[in-house]
């Protein structure tokens, strides 16, 4: 006798394969919304770490430049006004660490050869000893710049004190000679101890200050770093974003503290916080899975009213998969389909905007970017120029101090440009001008100045601070070693129909490995400038016009540089 078959019925077939859909569906939401949700909790620890970055960073520079000014105030109040007679000096500077005795751990002056002029130190170094010191070399290498060295351990009083060694390179008259010579001053490190202790550390959400020998300057667990319990993993890897560490997935952020080298690094754990979140992806799979059950029984008993708006749902979900953020779904059907498809809608419409809330970031992140570039420009220029017009004034030279504030008005003119960061090409230059014009009253004539300018071009745009970053490496650098004999040319003409700015001199010459090193790298080690133009300028104009355009570098050793700038012509109305 034959076997009978029984074949399977659509009715059974229809509510297996919409309720294996349905399943595939729902796994598909939480793999997709668990990635999202876990990217979402990165972006957020990682904005956070930064604003408190941010915060941490501005309370350090503002003790450095707090300790900046009070070694300035030693050398431009005292150093600079009187003979140094010991006499002189005795009282002066004795009074000065009197009055500042809270904030000042000791106070010395040294000759370049090592020799103590003075000191509040009780047994004054060998000069031997001093000019082999790393701030000392630091600081007698580095003009008109001041040097923060290595924490160290001094005695004050019958106690052990580490403090932060602050020094520069100061000029003074001595006996009726002018005689250079290095000022130290030793700070405190608890004053940064107690702005960095504002970040509530723990072992999985941390930050720490290096020197500039990548010696631990700050830490949180340095007594337990001391004794062997503690031991920082991260400082090999602090180029990385994130990495995994001991099955965990850590984020670590740096941030440069203005120019002295010393660097910020914040440690903290993904897995962590991703952890402390992991109640909301329980609540969420249940959800998902409660609603996937209720549909499976409601397709057993509702099969003919739910096949269709199922097919709908389906199609919609799989636009909506593979780009279409617009697609919605219609509420069509009974129960739960007609719930499942609002809240794919709701969900849709709180991903779309996301979506264009994450592109209006970016973009002005790409804003802020901008801004950020071009105010990395230090005000040391500033600070320099009103050092030299109160020296000028104070030497009766009261002409060239009148000239110079002209000057220094209209340069700032130009930079302020009523919050603009694009002006005319014409304003840029005339801006360059006036900083050449006051670097060559301050440095006497060392150098001649010549303009070649194609007038055409003076209406078209150019980004603002461009042209005087690059000046003001040729005129520290390339004139360095010049005495009465240093050129410097400013041309502006068009090249394959762009704006090429170039800017020559006729000094030393670079090596291509310093070529290389000034436009990859953000910060150039130098003895008078600011040390962040040429990069700046750089990534300035990349950001702004593309990767075709910025600054190219053509030198010859002991012929001279020439640096170009290529932007597009754009007119005011070309602007977005």
């Amino acid at each position: 006798m034959r076997e009978e078959r029984h074949p399977l019925s659509v009715r059974k077939l229809f509510p297996l394969l919409f309720s294996g859909m349905i399943t595939v569906c729902i796994a598909v939401l939480i793999v997709l919304f668990s990635r999202y949700v876990s990217g979402q909790i990165q972006n957020n620890v990682q904005m956070d770490t930064e604003r408190q970055m941010d915060a941490l960073s501005a309370g350090l520079e503002q003790e450095i430049q707090s300790m900046s000014d009070v070694i300035n105030q030693v050398y431009y109040q005292i150093l600079k006004t009187s003979d140094g007679t010991q006499v002189t000096w005795d009282t002066s500077l004795q009074d000065f660490y009197r009055q500042h005795n809270k904030q000042l751990v000791n106070v010395a002056l040294y000759l370049k050869s090592g020799e103590t002029v003075w000191s509040t130190e009780q047994t004054p170094a060998q000069a031997a000893d001093v000019v082999k010191q790393p701030w000392f070399r630091q600081a007698a290498q580095t003009i008109e710049q001041v040097s923060f060295g290595s924490p160290q351990l001094v005695c004050q009083g019958d106690e052990l004190t580490r403090v932060i060694v602050v020094s520069r390179y100061v000029e003074f008259t001595r006996g009726g000679q002018s005689t250079e010579g290095v000022l130290r001053l030793d700070f405190p490190v608890s004053e940064l101890d107690s702005t960095l202790d504002r970040y509530k550390s723990s072992k999985v959400d941390y930050c720490y200050v290096l020197d500039t020998d990548g010696g631990m300057l700050y830490h949180p667990f340095r007594k337990e770093i001391a004794s062997g319990i503690w031991k920082e993993w991260s400082m090999p890897m602090l180029a990385e974003t994130t990495v995994q560490h001991d099955h965990a997935a850590w984020n670590i952020q740096t941030h440069q503290i203005g120019y002295t080298g010393w660097k910020l690094v914040a440690v903290r754990s993904l897995t962590d916080v991703q952890q402390q979140n992991r109640n909301l992806y329980v609540i969420l799979w249940m959800v998902l899975c409660a609603a996937g059950a209720v549909l499976i029984l409601t397709d057993l008993l509702l099969l003919r009213l739910i096949t269709h708006p199922v097919s709908q749902l389906s199609a919609v979900m799989e636009r909506f998969g593979v780009g279409d953020l617009s697609v919605r779904a219609q509420a069509e059907g009974i129960g739960e389909l007609r719930t499942l498809a609002d809240h794919f809608n709701s969900m849709a419409e709180r991903i779309q905007g996301l979506m264009r809330q994450v592109i209006a970031n970016e973009k002005e992140k790409r804003h802020m970017e901008r801004k950020l570039l071009q105010s990395q420009i230090t005000p040391h220029f500033l600070y320099n120029t009103l050092d030299s017009i109160i020296w000028m004034i104070q030497s009766g030279e009261y002409e060239g101090a009148g000239k110079m504030v002209s000057l220094l008005a209209k340069f700032f003119r130009v930079s302020l440009s009523q919050g603009k960061d694009i002006i005319p090409l014409r304003k840029e230059i005339e801006h360059a001008v006036s900083y050449l014009s006051i670097q060559n009253i301050r440095f006497k004539d060392k150098f001649e100045f010549t303009t070649d300018i194609d007038a055409s071009l003076l209406d078209y745009l150019c980004p603002k601070i461009t042209i005087q970053p690059i000046i003001e490496n040729a005129v520290y650098h390339g004139m360095e070693g010049k005495y009465d004999d240093g050129e410097i040319e400013l041309s502006v003409h068009e090249v394959d129909g762009n704006i090429c700015i170039a800017v020559s001199d006729n000094g030393g010459g670079m090596t291509e490995e310093q070529i290389d090193y000034i436009l990859h790298n953000k910060v150039v080690s130098s003895k008078r400038g600011s040390g962040v133009g040429v990069h700046n300028v750089d990534d300035r104009l990349k950001l702004l016009y593309g990767p075709e355009y910025g600054v190219t570098i053509e030198s010859v050793l002991d012929e001279g540089t020439t640096v170009r700038m290529t932007i597009p012509k754009v007119r005011e109305t070309d602007e977005e």
